[in-house]
């Protein structure tokens, strides 16, 4: 058989390589098995070279490299002006390393540039009109010979002067830029950029009326999937939710960080028909979410300082029940640990009814709705992570009932006690109980004792241990074994006894490891820490973590 017919296909190799393109030990080693390894791997590898390393060598030898890959006239360019040396003129590089690259950025031109500087002059003898030109002629070569690019972070300058008939702008899927670029580059990136489909926007000041540009290159884009804003000093920018509004239809993905309030021109009275993934961060008014519909939402991140909000969860309930096709995965929220029974319970049963293929889940639960926890646990079996907050039950109307009841426990027994012998009232003239109490009065006496010991431990949380028992056992019990993570934060006491428990019964129903983490205000952490170092020993645990917060 010849050596030509015992190589493996090239198609297999890529397919085996595709699933390694992070592990760049291994694909520098595959580099040296043959001339097909190596010249399939080397693509691969130049995709985003700059995360490959950090070292001076390895800057060295990726300047080196991609020098070399500059066209004959900007090669000329830079001799004449003494930037690079006439050995390089008739150098070749031995791959097209340039037209593999997927993603450049201003910060990696500089680097790229202050590398090539460091190496080869004395930094005090280089110009600043060399080192214009010389950044001049990289972006050239970045923006004209990188067939693959997909991606650009978008400097402040007029790189569209750059450009030659072989621009790769027009490739472009990902872009990030600022609202303090020129106006007029967005203009011009809107007659060239109109596939971008993941648009990520820096808001670090507010835009003019006649700064139109960026609103014009939203408008103009195809097939807009992706947005994420992040803005500086609550920064609104009301007129680019307004552009974004008109790619409601193919948005998937929404990604939101530091607004005073959801943008109205992009939310209000809105149906998402496509959106899977919306994620709020450090947004205190989200009060227009009552007006959306997500109906293929499938992961809801809304993470905020808790103490800054206000916003209660049956906002986030009415939200969830608008995702009526069921395809929620994520539910990542953050709201204050005080919300109403009600509130909670209808949180819980949406989630219970509407999101059965749920896999990532953030709940508040009190000793009240371990039921609902149990019902929820039975029916979402896709659970993969699990993180159970401690709720304040506020139900303080079935706390004024429980009073009211012991009142008229104690009028009923008095009004059946009568008078002492003789009739004689149990009294003194102030109203206060006399000392000499009959026997009979020692009886009602313990009678109200006990009511209020069943008044305490039912409402306050007084001999709490069952219940933690209760919701530890219904979380062992009822998890399904896809359940690999839990945590577990807020004002429990578990004893040692209820977490043995626990993890016995996790070890007879669950055959996979678990992670599992307490924050936790009342049970002593060395408790923690001896009961799950046993269990992690047992591989019952593949990792914990027990510690202290502090209350804001």
């Amino acid at each position: 058989m010849s050596k030509k017919s015992q190589q493996i296909p090239n198609d297999c190799i890529l397919n085996i390589l595709k699933y390694l393109y992070k592990d760049h030990k291994t694909l520098f080693s595959c580099l040296l098995i043959n001339k097909q390894w190596c010249e399939i791997t080397i693509p691969i590898l130049w995709r985003k070279p700059w995360k490959l390393g950090i070292s001076p060598e390895f800057w060295e030898f990726i300047t080196d490299a991609l020098i070399l890959c500059l066209s004959d006239y900007s090669k000329q360019v830079l001799h004449i002006n003494g930037i690079i040396s006439s050995t390089i003129l008739s150098q070749k590089p031995k791959f097209d390393y340039i037209s593999y690259i997927k993603y450049i950025s201003q910060d990696i031109i500089t680097k790229f540039v202050n590398n090539y500087i460091t190496i080869n002059f004395e930094e005090d003898t280089f110009s600043s009109m060399h080192k214009n030109l010389l950044f001049e002629e990289i972006w050239k070569m970045f923006l004209n010979q990188c067939i693959s690019l997909k991606s650009i972070t978008l400097p402040n300058i007029k790189i569209v002067d750059y450009l030659d008939k072989n621009n790769c702008l027009k490739y472009i899927k990902k872009l990030k830029c600022s609202t303090d670029i020129e106006s007029s580059l967005f203009f011009d990136l809107s007659k060239i950029c109109q596939n971008i489909s993941k648009l990520i926007i820096i808001q670090n000041r507010n835009l003019k009326d006649d700064e139109m540009g960026l609103n014009t290159l939203i408008e103009s884009q195809i097939n807009l999937e992706e947005i994420k804003i992040e803005s500086f000093m609550n920064i609104e920018n009301l007129s680019l939710a307004k552009s974004l509004r008109s790619h409601i239809n193919s948005l998937k993905s929404i990604t939101l960080k530091n607004f005073n309030s959801l943008p109205s021109p992009l939310f209000q009275d809105a149906e998402f028909p496509n959106l899977k993934i919306l994620k709020i961060k450090l947004i205190n008014n989200l009060k227009i979410l009552d007006t959306i519909k997500l109906p293929n939402l499938e992961i809801l991140e809304i993470l905020n300082n808790s103490s800054l909000i206000d916003q209660t969860i049956d906002l986030y309930s009415k939200l969830i029940s608008s995702s009526i096709n069921g395809n929620l995965k994520k539910i990542n929220i953050e709201v204050s640990n005080d919300q109403c029974f009600d509130d909670l319970k209808e949180f819980i049963e949406i989630i219970t009814n509407y999101c059965n293929k749920i896999e990532y889940l953030t709940l508040w639960i009190n000793d009240k709705l371990i039921n609902n926890l149990e019902n929820l646990l039975i029916n979402c079996k896709n659970l993969k992570h699990l993180t159970l907050n401690k709720a304040i039950d506020l139900d303080w109307e079935l706390v004024d009932d429980e009073f009211n009841n012991l009142d008229d426990i104690e009028i009923k027994s008095n009004d059946s006690s009568g008078s002492g012998s003789g009739g004689e009232s149990n009294l003194s003239e102030n109203g206060r109980c006399s000392l000499g109490v009959s026997n009979q009065s020692n009886e009602r006496k313990k009678v109200n004792e006990n009511s209020w010991l069943e008044f305490l431990t039912k409402s306050v949380g007084i001999g709490v241990q069952t219940n933690e028992f209760k919701f530890l056992n219904t979380l062992a019990t009822h998890s399904s074994n896809n359940l690999s993570e839990i945590i577990i934060r807020g004002d429990w006491n578990f004893t040692r006894k209820d977490l043995v428990k626990f993890f016995e019964i996790w070890k007879e129903k669950n055959s996979n490891s678990l992670k599992f983490q307490i924050v936790n205000n009342k049970t002593p952490i060395e408790t923690i820490n001896d009961v799950c170092r046993k269990y992690a020993e047992e591989g019952i645990l593949k990792d914990w973590l027990a510690y202290k917060y502090n209350r804001i």
